[in-house]
């Protein structure tokens, strides 16, 4: 496609779209709003498919960029220390977080 050809599809889609927000917002029907507004109803739903597959194409053209896992991270299991007066208590990291207010609670 040339320049012109382009920028003159990216008008129509811009101005369709701002066709469809309009319809989305009045609250009327599909029906209603194009029999208000003088538009044939597979004139609407030609312009909605556009506008999807537009939405859809751009979505496409973005590059899915693969995530190595390195090798150098350590894991390592944390610990959590809760010392009330003479009492201490150890927890893993992942103790279940219900658990652990009831026990806060008693504590107290």
């Amino acid at each position: 496609m040339n320049e012109i050809t382009t920028i003159k599809n990216e008008v129509k889609l811009k101005q369709w779209v701002e066709m469809i927000q309009q319809r989305n917002e009045s609250g009327l029907t599909v029906t209603e709003w194009c029999k208000h507004n003088g538009i044939n109803l597979k004139t609407y739903y030609y312009r909605l498919k556009r506008v999807r597959q537009a939405v859809c194409n751009e979505i496409e053209q973005h590059d899915i960029v693969p995530v190595e896992p390195t090798a150098d991270i350590e894991i390592t299991a944390e610990k959590i220390e809760i010392s009330v007066g003479d009492v201490k208590i150890f927890l893993q990291d992942d103790f279940n977080e219900t658990t652990l207010k009831r026990l806060l609670g008693v504590l107290r």
